[in-house]
């Protein structure tokens, strides 16, 4: 493994390079360009807010730990399509490629990583969604109060779910270039996922209704990714370390298995492709 990291590591200006094509070619053909990253993450979150905010309207202290229903909402949705498109793409990432990955010496997982990283850089500049609804429920309606040194508790959420993301895209491209069904299967589970995950719910309503559940959801790195998100605009909730401690801890055990199986599926994929 100390290697392959090795290796990585040698080869990263080709991984920018990857990265750098991979942004041009998506927005190459739009006319708005850079606008879609925010248009897209606002158009889900208002679409959310209505569902679950207007249709089936609960009491704003429970269901969003007393902050603004949608700033809760835009602080969960954004990580989470970072992660939901990481997933996804990783899918094709060998097979998308195959002429290259094939006749090229670079690093077969750079072709996940380049991914990761590229939806990465999207998910950063939708931020300033995030950021105008804080300045508005602070500035504007005064429903909110804003602590700047938690601003830190970001850095390592971005590096959390990068590493979560890029152990998890190991294991998705390898399989999936074998085996078309896995896909399926796990867009299924994605879509499983999103309820597990609290985006449009607190962690503490679920600890107050099913307590056995929030055990359970904990194990889910991206419970303590939006809860570092979330603690800028809702410091009088302690921070939930224990959830903290698995994100890292099972993100990490993610990223360890995944290179474990890319190395063993590296030769059937090679062939297969």
């Amino acid at each position: 493994m100390a290697v392959r990291l090795r290796r990585i590591v040698e080869h990263r200006k080709v991984l920018w390079t990857l990265v750098k094509r991979d942004l041009r070619v998506r927005y190459a053909r739009s006319v708005l360009g850079y606008l879609w990253t925010l248009i897209d993450p606002l158009a889900m979150a208002l679409i959310y807010w209505f569902v679950f905010g207007v249709i089936y309207h609960t009491n704003s202290e429970t269901r969003s730990d007393g902050a603004p229903f949608v700033l809760f909402l835009v602080a969960g949705l954004l990580p989470w399509n970072w992660f939901n498109a990481s997933i996804t793409e990783s899918a094709r990432a060998l097979s998308s490629e195959r002429l290259l990955v094939r006749s090229t010496n670079l690093p077969r997982e750079l072709w996940v990583i380049r991914l990761v990283i590229a939806k990465g850089i999207e998910f950063l500049m939708s931020l300033p969604i995030l950021f105008a609804f804080m300045l508005w429920f602070r500035y504007g309606a005064g429903q909110i109060s804003i602590h700047p040194e938690r601003f830190l508790y970001w850095i390592p959420a971005l590096l959390i779910e990068f590493v979560l993301c890029v152990g998890m895209g190991f294991v998705m491209a390898p399989v999936t270039a074998l085996v078309d069904d896995f896909v399926r299967l796990v867009r299924i589970a994605l879509r499983m996922l999103f309820y597990l995950t609290p985006i449009v719910y607190s962690s503490q309503i679920l600890a107050d209704r099913a307590p056995w559940a929030k055990h359970i959801q904990q194990f889910n790195p991206l419970t303590g990714v939006n809860d570092m998100f979330r603690q800028v605009f809702i410091p009088h909730q302690a921070p939930d370390y224990h959830a903290w401690i698995l994100a890292v801890v099972v993100s990490c055990l993610w990223v360890v298995f995944g290179m474990w199986v890319f190395k063993k599926l590296e030769p059937s994929v090679l062939k297969e492709i």
